[in-house]
């Protein structure tokens, strides 16, 4: 019996190894410097969905410079930071890191598949660059962002819709005109840097003017600003900044990657969605599906708001929305304990007048 125990023990090995299996290295690629509140959310939502199926390490590619020579020190550094660490799967977090990972990726991590998030769009001649790619693009619903903003501020008079030169920021702009369409007769809507005439484009500084001058009956709905009209990238950091300073009219936005900095909210994506997203084509990778023969569905938006942004501007939260950041609520003193203290000290004053009128009087 003994030695019968022994005859089947390899194979009772074989057949607990898939459960006993180390977790997955995954390769989380931030198009960011540092983190910002969308990467961690990003990296929650990855970490959160790959659960002990996968090991995550994050790594930022945007380099302080933003020329080619830049993003070749970059991945000369990480070439030797990253030695002896191999991914079995890389996740790119936004355009700059798809960028990376595409030319970069099969030297620092080969036979990884990509998986990419945080896209605007997934466009067809980047994925054609990409042998063994999947790319979840962000579900933006701009008609319903529109009818969001006339639902809030019915009186509304002027959308300021913003968007860069980019040639993924056609599509947003073509849908914003046409939602605004049904809206005609009560308000226009305008594309800073796009007037006929105009020959300034929109960089920082005419966005900071633009967000600063929005008359008290307009609305800024921000479509996608990521990069300046040379291609310089913008990063959500130096867009936080200026609405910090600048906002001056309820700004809805499509991310949510500014919280508490001033902006309304709206329908918008968050980055914990996107990365549990990601982590659903990893695992489906991991049950053996090829990544490159995936068609992920976009990710989904959800209406959220801030609570501060909302009271500054007078606007009521739609029902069944996410809401952050409220204001907290000014405790008035009290004023019993005030008026009774009065009441003592005008008690004590007569009192003092009575005993003064009975001690002097003839």
């Amino acid at each position: 019996m003994y030695f019968r125990l022994l005859a089947i023990l390899p194979l009772l090995c074989l057949l607990c190894a898939p459960a006993l299996a180390a977790p997955a290295q995954v390769a989380l690629l931030h198009s960011d410097r540092s983190s910002t509140p969308w990467t961690d959310a990003v990296a929650a939502g990855l970490t959160e969905g790959l659960g002990t199926d996968g090991e995550v390490r994050r790594i930022f590619v945007r380099p302080e410079s933003e020329s080619e020579d830049a993003y070749d020190d970059m991945f000369e550094a990480l070439s030797a930071e990253l030695a002896g660490y191999s991914a079995q799967y890389v996740v790119a977090d936004g355009e700059i890191a798809f960028a990376f990972a595409r030319k970069y990726g099969p030297l620092l991590f080969p036979n990884a598949p990509v998986v990419a998030c945080s896209l605007p769009e997934a466009d067809a001649g980047d994925m054609a660059l990409c042998t063994d790619c999947a790319a979840i693009p962000m579900g933006y619903d701009i008609p319903a962002s529109v009818d969001l903003i006339f639902a809030m501020r019915p009186a509304t008079r002027l959308v300021v819709a913003v968007a860069d030169n980019a040639e993924e920021s056609r599509p947003l702009m073509d849908a914003a005109n046409k939602a605004m369409g049904k809206y005609a007769d009560r308000a226009q809507v305008l594309f800073p840097g796009f007037e006929p005439g105009n020959d300034r484009k929109l960089d920082l500084d005419l966005l900071g003017e633009t967000l600063a001058s929005v008359p008290s009956d307009g609305v800024v709905l921000l479509l996608d600003y990521s990069e300046e009209p040379d291609e310089t990238p913008v990063s959500d950091g130096q867009l936080e900044a200026l609405f910090r300073e600048k906002i001056a009219s309820p700004v809805f936005v499509m991310r949510d990657a500014w919280p508490d900095s001033g902006v309304v909210g709206g329908l918008m994506i968050s980055g914990v969605d996107a990365g549990r997203d990601a982590a659903g084509l990893v695992r489906r990778a991991l049950g053996g599906e090829p990544v490159r023969e995936m068609l992920p569905r976009p990710t989904a938006p959800a209406l959220r708001f801030d609570g501060t942004a909302l009271a500054r501007f007078g606007l009521q939260v739609p029902e069944q929305a996410g809401v952050v950041n409220t204001p907290q609520a000014v405790e008035e003193p009290p004023a019993l304990p005030v008026t009774g203290l009065a009441w003592g000290f005008g008690l004590a004053a007569v009192v003092g007048l009575f005993v003064y009128l009975r001690r002097y009087r003839p």
